[in-house]
């Protein structure tokens, strides 16, 4: 919590009005009356050990000690140098054993020394500890209001609630990283007017403060508002702390807490903060990515609906209507045989024709589906049968280039690579504008690697292909999905006007049927 200035005049009014500080007074006053006077209030035998004052010194210990517990090392050392100038003159002009009566002071003084620096370092050890578990129920609180839900909104305004709360502000802002733009935008705020935020609602790329620590990755501490943008200036808003939210190294977006008075930051609030802004990038980045795999799985839904119902549509439109119109020709073609043998074979060659036609479509739209090729002949069988459409129909220049060794894969693995070139293409033809198109597929011993590479238009391919859904082009999205799923790995690299390169690289298992063939070897 934020602490509160006291002055000095105030802090010693306090001290002297506190019950330790008259109980110190009234032990020391005591220990000084038994010492100077002990010989008239309990009478000993000369030359004693009571006599000699060793134990009344010892006896000064206390009350050093009750100060050092009730007012720290400074406390207790006021108390054992005002004890020291008590026992200095017995020592020196009145004890018959001055020398003696020295040692025992130096000594007495250097035994309450060591129990003062004892019983302080045990405060600050306990001081420590208790903020120590301060410090972890903080991030505890945090990690369970970050944990508890994946909704983006609930995690920032629980979180910056609960920052405030500890870090004893006002006001707080978060803003997160538009990875498309680079730009802040403010997603959650508390203790500042609605039209304040509403001017803060985007930030350019190190724009301020907060672009600054976005930029820099680094924890800023503020004091001066007088280069702040002028809603921040309105909002009086004087010392702020900000801190990125960072996941995996690469900033989320930050975290800015504030108030309106000059305020010092320790250092171990400022420790605190930072591991909290690394606790709130992590459940940024989840709640992203669940929010990215809830929009990615409504859009594949609505994909396969799409595909149903261009499926029905083309058996319904096409090839059953095509095959009603057969077969009505063919109910007629008996009755013309008989009247015009000669119109009659004209006919049934404009049927063949038909028929040719919709087995063309029929072997198309299988090819589409699942392509007997594949498993037939193998993956480059394939794509080459993909590029030849591309350039039949398109009027694309293709090529195909194998390098290593040309073999079959496991089953699984040329399905995956060949439906990642399948639509690979289909973003050249439908997207690209290109002229021509290579794939150069790869075959190592363990490894197997398609490029496919056009002269099209190209776009700014994002850092990564996850930020692609929230786009939705979910293309590329699907393809790194299918690589994924055999352990491999998908790049895209494209810049408007210099065409796209895609490559993808999965692990190769050899055939079982190559498995039993070396065993038997």
């Amino acid at each position: 919590m934020e602490p509160t200035p006291v002055s000095p005049a105030h802090r010693w009014r306090s001290t002297l009005a506190s019950r330790p500080f008259w109980a110190v007074a009234a032990m020391l006053a005591a220990t000084a009356l038994f010492h100077y006077f002990q010989t008239y209030l309990l009478p000993s035998p000369a030359n004693t050990f009571l006599n000699r004052r060793a134990v009344q010194r010892i006896i000064f210990v206390l009350p050093v000690a009750i100060a050092t517990f009730a007012f720290g090392l400074a406390g207790g050392l006021i108390t054992l140098a005002l004890a020291v100038l008590i026992m200095l003159p017995r020592a020196i002009w009145l004890s018959p054993y001055p020398v003696d009566a020295l040692i025992e002071t130096v000594a007495t003084a250097v035994v309450g020394y060591l129990l003062t620096w004892m019983i302080d370092a045990q405060a600050r050890e306990k001081a420590l500890r208790q903020k120590a578990v301060s410090r972890l129920g903080a991030i505890n609180a945090i990690t369970a209001i970050v944990t508890e839900s994946l909704e983006l909104e609930q995690i920032l305004n629980g979180a910056l609630n609960k920052v405030l709360e500890v870090m004893g502000l006002e006001t707080g802002l978060i803003f997160l990283m538009d990875r498309q733009t680079r730009e802040l935008v403010l997603a959650a705020y508390q203790g500042m007017s609605k039209e304040s935020a509403a001017e803060l609602g985007r930030l350019g790329p190190g724009e301020g403060s907060w672009g600054q620590v976005a930029q820099s990755g680094e924890l800023m501490v503020v004091q001066d508002g007088s280069q702040d943008p002028p809603a921040v200036q309105r909002e009086g808003l004087r010392t702020k702390i900000i801190v990125p939210l960072k996941s995996k190294d690469k900033v989320q977006g930050v975290l800015a807490a504030a108030t309106r008075r000059l305020r010092p930051f320790l250092p171990e609030e400022l420790e605190l903060i930072t591991a909290i802004g690394s606790e709130i990038g992590v459940a940024v980045e989840n709640a992203q990515l669940y929010e990215s795999m809830r929009f990615y799985a409504r859009q594949i839904t609505q994909v396969q609906e799409d595909e149903r119902k261009r499926i029905a549509r083309e058996l319904h439109d096409e090839t059953i209507q095509t095959l009603i119109v057969i077969s009505r020709r063919l109910e007629g073609l008996a009755t013309l045989r008989q009247q015009s043998p000669e119109a009659a074979m004209q006919r049934l060659a404009s049927l063949q024709e038909l028929i040719g036609n919709t087995l063309r479509d029929m072997r198309r739209f299988v090819q589409d589906l699942r392509p007997p090729t594949l498993d037939h002949l193998g993956l480059v069988a394939a794509v080459e049968g993909l590029t030849s459409d591309l350039t039949e129909k398109d009027k694309i220049e293709t090529e195909v280039k194998v390098t290593g060794e040309a073999k079959r894969l496991v089953p699984e693995e040329e399905l995956v690579l060949f439906r990642i070139a399948q639509e690979a293409l289909s973003n050249v033809r439908r997207h690209s504008g290109a002229s021509r198109v290579t794939v150069h597929v790869e075959f190592w011993p363990r490894q197997v690697r398609v490029t496919i590479h056009d002269n099209g238009h190209g776009f700014n391919a994002p850092e990564r292909i996850d930020d692609l859904a929230s786009t939705g082009k979910l293309g590329l999205l699907g393809m790194q999905d299918r690589a994924r799923t055999l352990g491999g790995t998908l790049t895209v690299q494209s810049e408007p006007g210099q065409g796209t390169v895609v490559v993808v690289e999965v692990p190769s298992q050899p055939r079982p049927e190559e498995m039993d063939s070396s065993a038997q070897e």
